[in-house]
């Protein structure tokens, strides 16, 4: 089988810690993660320096390295030395052996493997001894518990396929329906060039679909998904062009990491004169009738449309250190024409909307993602409207294009207004946050990373302080503070030092 370039790329991630790093024992902790997961093969370690200026290119070019599926190996680590106490190690692995679900399960097995090996901080920097981040013994059993499963998945209730897989998968073994999308030239089959455009739904939009959801007796998922089926129909698709990457770990596998990961066509396509409410009900049912079978999985599917789906887990905690993860590091792929991302943290909701740009442009693909937030917000208002009375994207080919979305730019109301007597520094780094994270309202002591944050967005930040407040703040303060009173406190800095 031949691969192009961008199928030998892998899934990133990035960990960055900051505090009196223990090297030898992380060195160590990724050695032991590997062993820990045989699947992974013989693992690299290199470590390099770089300057908080030069890491984002590092860890792009990092993440977009291929790997070579004959000779391996097919994962590695690349321990980073920003700046004192500051350390990223970047960790990247090939499909063939690793899943999106897997990095929950890698960062928390090098945070129990590190939580091992470290000389731990004494009782003068804690006023008590620091507990295991899982409240057992590293290694032990019981460390090692809770879901890991993807999107919908059972915790291991189908360990085998029932009879019937192959026939199950017959009837939905069909052409994709022609795909219309705004902008669209082509339609690429597998992996190419990828560009990404992002948006994070939080604050009143996350907490609106939830209640949908709800109302509706649906998980945040199977919303999600009706609602992208919705909006390929009201673009013009005859049928459902989507695909699913169902997660396939049970009890057995929840722990491990590799490729448990089913690529699987999705049939249900809504009419406009139906309800809502009756779509998703049909788009539950195809999910639970499609988990029974993900254990024999077709072969992929060809569809143009590609939606991944998982829930996050929260950061374990690295003893004595500040520790964050960017999750959705972006490797410069994409597949097919659109491959939609989504990160539910529960408070928040990150989807990346990855496209070859061979096919549709990065205005388009920023337009798409405009009319998938009004549609969210229009099901999240009105859950029990008719598919045809839900909002109605512009046809994908006016006679004059309407405005490109701008997805770093907030929707009427959509910044909260500051407390009363915040001074203006404050409330300007706030807006900003809001605008570029597309969240309502943000905490002075929220983490970037945890509300979706991640390089590119920190790029954006630093631009529109520069334009707003007239200050250059440095990479820096995003490493050792990433909230908005760090900025705040590096600003106030910054302009005090000017005057």
């Amino acid at each position: 089988m031949s691969h192009g370039p961008f199928d030998l790329r892998g899934i990133p991630l990035a960990l960055h810690l900051n505090g009196p790093v223990d090297v030898p024992a992380l060195l160590g902790a990724c050695a032991d993660v590997a062993d820990r997961h045989p699947v992974l093969g013989r693992v690299r370690v290199t470590r390099t320096e770089s300057t908080p200026e030069r890491y984002p290119g590092v860890a792009t070019a990092e993440a977009a390295r291929p790997f070579d599926l004959e000779r391996g190996p097919l994962a590695r680590f690349t321990l980073v030395t920003v700046g004192p106490e500051r350390v990223r190690l970047l960790f990247t692995a090939h499909g063939r052996v690793f899943d999106a679900d897997s990095k929950d399960v890698l960062v928390r097995d090098l945070a129990d493997a590190y939580f091992s090996r470290a000389t731990l901080p004494g009782p003068t920097s804690h006023s008590s001894p620091v507990p295991s981040p899982y409240g057992a013994s590293p290694g032990s059993p019981s460390a090692r518990t809770g879901r890991r499963d993807g999107a919908g998945a059972d915790g291991g209730a189908f360990q085998a396929p029932p009879d019937g897989a192959e026939e199950f998968w017959k009837e939905r073994d069909r052409e994709p329906a022609e795909l219309v999308l705004p902008g669209l030239r082509a339609v690429p089959r597998g992996t190419g060039p990828g560009e990404i455009v992002e948006m994070v739904l939080g604050g009143a939009e996350s907490g609106a679909l939830t209640g949908a959801a709800t109302a509706l007796g649906a998980t945040r998922f199977e919303l999600l998904l009706a609602a992208v089926g919705v909006l390929l129909r009201r673009y013009g698709t005859s049928a459902s062009p989507l695909a699913l990457d169902l997660g396939t770990r049970t009890c057995e596998t929840r722990d491990r990491v590799g490729p448990f990961v089913a690529r699987v066509p999705f049939v249900p396509h809504p009419e406009l004169d139906e309800g809502f409410p009756g779509y998703l009900r049909t788009v539950r049912a195809e999910l639970h009738a499609m988990y029974r079978f993900r254990h024999a999985p077709p072969e992929p599917p060809s569809s143009p449309v590609l939606l991944s789906y998982r829930r996050r887990a929260a950061v374990p905690e690295f003893p004595g250190l500040g520790a964050g993860v960017e999750w959705t590091v972006f490797n410069g792929a994409a597949h097919g024409a659109l491959h939609i991302q989504a990160v539910d943290a529960g408070l928040s909701l990150t989807l990346g909307l990855r496209f070859n740009p061979a096919a549709i442009d990065h205005d388009d693909v920023s337009r798409i993602a405009g009319h998938l937030r009004a549609l969210l917000r229009a099901i999240s208002a009105e859950p029990r409207a008719k598919v045809a009375d839900l909002a109605e994207p512009p046809h994908p080919t006016p006679p004059e294009e309407s405005p490109v979305t701008d997805l770093f730019v907030p929707a009427p109301g959509n910044v909260t207004e500051p407390p009363a007597g915040e001074d203006p520094i404050t409330t300007e780094v706030r807006e900003i946050w809001q605008e570029i994270l597309r969240l309502d309202d943000i905490g002075l002591d929220e983490d970037l990373y945890d509300l979706g944050g991640h390089s590119l967005t920190i790029t954006q930040i630093i631009a529109r302080t520069r334009r707003r407040l007239g200050v250059e703040v440095s990479l820096d303060v995003f490493f050792d503070n990433p909230t908005i009173a760090g900025l705040v406190e590096e600003v106030t800095r910054l302009r005090g030092e000017a005057a």
